[in-house]
C-alpha cells in the first residue's frame, strides 16, 4: 500500500472511529437518557393524576358539604315551622295559670321523671287533661247528669224523694260510672277539687302543692286517697284522687293525637308499639310473626297520626 493509500485508510479509520464514537454516544443516549426522561414524564403524569384526584375529591367533598348544609338548612326550617306550630297551637282551653302550675306538679308526682324515663310532665299530660275538660268529658256530655245524686257507701238512712232507705246506699267501686254522684259537671268537679287540694296542702303542709318537697307532695296525695281532709268542697277526697290518678295515666298512655304522651314517651316506657304492626319502619315483621314469637319483639311505636299520613300516601 502506497503512502497516499495508507493516509486515506488512516483517515477512513479515524472517521469510522469518530463515527463509531458518535454512534455509541447516540446509542447510550437512547438506552440511558430516554428512559430517564420517560420516567420523569411518568412521575409528572402521576403527580398530575394525584392532583386531579385531590381536586375531584375536594369537589366531591364540597358537593357533599353543600348537600349536608342544604339538609341542615331544610331541617332547621322544618324545626322552626314545627316550633311555630307548637307555639301557636299549644295552650289551655280550661285550666287557669295557677291550676296549670299546680296540676303539672301533681301529675309529675304520680308519674315522676326518673332513671326509667320521662314522666308525666315531659309527656304533656296536663294538655291531655285540659283538652278532655274542654270536651264532652268536661261537660258530662256522655254521662247521665239528672238527679237524684246520692253518694255510694252511705251508712245512715237515705231519703230519695218520698222513699227512705234505712240501710243507706250500696258501696260502688270508684271505677264504676255510677259511682260519680255529683250535681256538677266533671269540669267543675276538677276546678273545685284542685282548689280544695291546694287549700289542704297549705293548711296541713304550709305551702302550695307545687312548692312542697317531693315527700310532702306524695303525702298530700296519700292523704287525699285516705279521705283525711274533713272538708273538700263537697267532694269525697278519694273520688278526686281517683280521677287524678286515672286521667294522669290516660294522658301518659293514650295516643298523642289527644294531647298527651308526647313523642310517645309513655309507649316507649311500657313497650307498646301503637299502630306499628311489625313493619311500619321497615322492620320486616308480620302481625302473625309477632303473635307467635316465643319472645317479645321490640318495635318502635307509631301513632294514629303517623298511620293516617302513611295511609294517605298509598
Amino acid at each position: 500500500m502506497s503512502d497516499e493509500q495508507s493516509a486515506v485508510a488512516q483517515s477512513r479509520r479515524q472517521f469510522l472511529k469518530v463515527g463509531l464514537g458518535v454512534a455509541v454516544g447516540g446509542a447510550f443516549a437512547t438506552v440511558v437518557g430516554v428512559p430517564y426522561y420517560t420516567n420523569l414524564n411518568y412521575q409528572k403524569d402521576q403527580k398530575i393524576a394525584e392532583l386531579q384526584q385531590q381536586v375531584a375529591s375536594m369537589q366531591q367533598s364540597q358537593a357533599q358539604i353543600s348537600s349536608l348544609q342544604g339538609q341542615v338548612s331544610q331541617l332547621a326550617s322544618q324545626s322552626s315551622s314545627l316550633q311555630t306550630e307548637l307555639n301557636t297551637t299549644t295552650g289551655f282551653l280550661v285550666l287557669g295559670a295557677d291550676e296549670q302550675t299546680m296540676l303539672e306538679a301533681i301529675v309529675e308526682t304520680i308519674i315522676p321523671t326518673d332513671s326509667n324515663g320521662p314522666g308525666a310532665k315531659t309527656a304533656g299530660v296536663i294538655y291531655f287533661i285540659d283538652r278532655q275538660l274542654g270536651s264532652d268529658y268536661g261537660s258530662g256530655g256522655i254521662m247521665y247528669m239528672e238527679g237524684p245524686f246520692v253518694l255510694s257507701g252511705q251508712q245512715s238512712p237515705v231519703t230519695v224523694g218520698t222513699v227512705t232507705y234505712p240501710n243507706g246506699t250500696p258501696e260502688q267501686s270508684v271505677t264504676a260510672g255510677t259511682h260519680y254522684q255529683y250535681a256538677m259537671s266533671p269540669r267543675f268537679f276538677w276546678k273545685w277539687g284542685l282548689e280544695a287540694l291546694q287549700d289542704y296542702a297549705n293548711s296541713v303542709y304550709g305551702n302550695n302543692f307545687e312548692s312542697l318537697s317531693a315527700a310532702d307532695q306524695t303525702s298530700v296525695l296519700t292523704d287525699i286517697w285516705a279521705n283525711k281532709p274533713t272538708s273538700f268542697n263537697g267532694i269525697v277526697p278519694s273520688d278526686f284522687a281517683w280521677e287524678l290518678f286515672f286521667m294522669t295515666w290516660a294522658g301518659f298512655l293514650t295516643d298523642p293525637l289527644y294531647g298527651g304522651n308526647r313523642n310517645m314517651v309513655g309507649w316507649a316506657l311500657v313497650g307498646f308499639n301503637g299502630t306499628n304492626q311489625g313493619n311500619f319502619y321497615g322492620e320486616g315483621h308480620t302481625p302473625l310473626e309477632l303473635a307467635l314469637s316465643p319472645t317479645p319483639i321490640p318495635l318502635n311505636p307509631a301513632s294514629l297520626a303517623q298511620f293516617q299520613q302513611s295511609s294517605a300516601t298509598l
